[in-house]
């Protein structure tokens, strides 16, 4: 592993390796990553460059300390990660205690805090006490895709760091080189957003399967309006699956993209759901061009929501309400 390795960001690269250099680190870096793709792997490489008993400004990937670094053995580089959902109070305790011992083996202690802005309030504050006097043995690295949950307080210190996502067109030729063909490396590499990990583990058959449940909600809403009975299986669905909220969101927003381009009579290469093209041909057919804009406005409205942590149920009748005709939601279609 080494900066190298590292998908793009290559001004992010060249910001970490100058501190490096000039051994002006700061005590904590929040490194945000909107598709939760690459950030991980660059604070394993930044634990491995201020470890590495070969560089000063890189992990050589070979010696003692970056070989248990990347195995995830090295005693001096804690990873803290959410437990259902959560990042307790009691974890960040275990946190201070051990940021104000000198490192075992290494060079300095690395505290790479995943999924940060799960944190309860009282492990964020505590975390904070920490941060404001920071040992100078102990580095901090904060991980987010949403770094407007975290407290002020705690962004105002740290250096913050914001990463891109590899290109849609790097992901395509990465998932072509899997052996996929060139639509469905488009379409997975679409639902991916950027994370090479999504795509080792997305299942192109389930997608499948998620996809054809959606449509229907695409298709009923296309058609005049959603059956409240519709609404609410599909809102108890959802509420089982709060963490797939965001990627149902993503796959409605597809379809009425594709509805949109097949009104147009835009190129079939175009077309992201290509595997359901005769149903789209269909219903661009029945559907007006107002309805698919204000479609599309009403799910992005909802995916703002989602990144705001509000309430799920909450979302969902207030998108899919407006399918009725009822803009504010508040007769509470998906309630039991």
């Amino acid at each position: 592993m080494g900066f190298a390795e590292i998908q793009g960001n290559d001004q992010v690269k060249r910001v970490l390796q100058l501190a490096l250099r000039k051994k002006r680190w700061p005590p904590s870096i929040l490194l945000i990553d909107s598709s939760q793709g690459e950030a991980k792997k660059l604070a394993l490489v930044l634990a491995q460059a201020v470890n590495c008993l070969n560089l000063d400004d890189d992990g050589c990937g070979q010696c003692y300390n970056c070989q248990a670094i990347k195995e995830e053995r090295f005693p001096d580089v804690l990873m803290v990660e959410p437990v259902n959902e959560v990042i307790r109070v009691e974890k960040i305790r275990e946190v201070k205690k051990l940021a104000y011992l000198r490192p075992m083996v290494g060079k300095r202690r690395v505290f790479i805090i995943d999924q940060s802005e799960k944190m309860n309030e009282q492990a964020a504050n505590t975390l904070l006490k920490v941060l404001e006097e920071p040992p100078s043995t102990t580095i901090f690295i904060l991980l987010t895709s949403n770094p407007y949950l975290l407290l002020p307080t705690i962004r105002s210190r740290c250096q913050e760091l914001q990463l891109s996502p590899v290109t849609q067109e790097t992901l395509e030729k990465y998932i072509e080189g899997l052996g996929r063909d060139k639509k469905e490396a488009r379409l997975m590499a679409f639902f991916a957003k950027g994370n090479r990990e999504v795509v080792d583990k997305l299942n192109y058959q389930e997608l499948r399967a998620q996809r054809k449940a959606l449509w229907s909600i695409v298709e009923a809403g296309a058609r005049g309006g959603i059956p409240a009975q519709k609404i609410k299986d599909y809102g108890q669905y959802t509420k089982r699956q709060r963490q797939l909220w965001s990627q149902e969101l993503a796959i409605l927003a597809s379809f009425w993209r594709d509805l949109l381009l097949v009104k147009l009579n835009a190129s079939p290469e175009l077309i992201i759901n290509y595997d359901f093209l005769p149903e789209l041909k269909e219903m661009a057919h029945l559907v007006s061009l107002e309805k698919i804009k204000n479609s599309l406005s009403w799910i992005n409205e909802a995916a703002e929501e989602v990144k705001k942590n509000l309430n799920i149920q909450v979302i969902i009748n207030s998108y899919l309400a407006h399918y009725q005709g009822k803009k504010n939601g508040k007769d509470n279609l998906c309630s039991d």
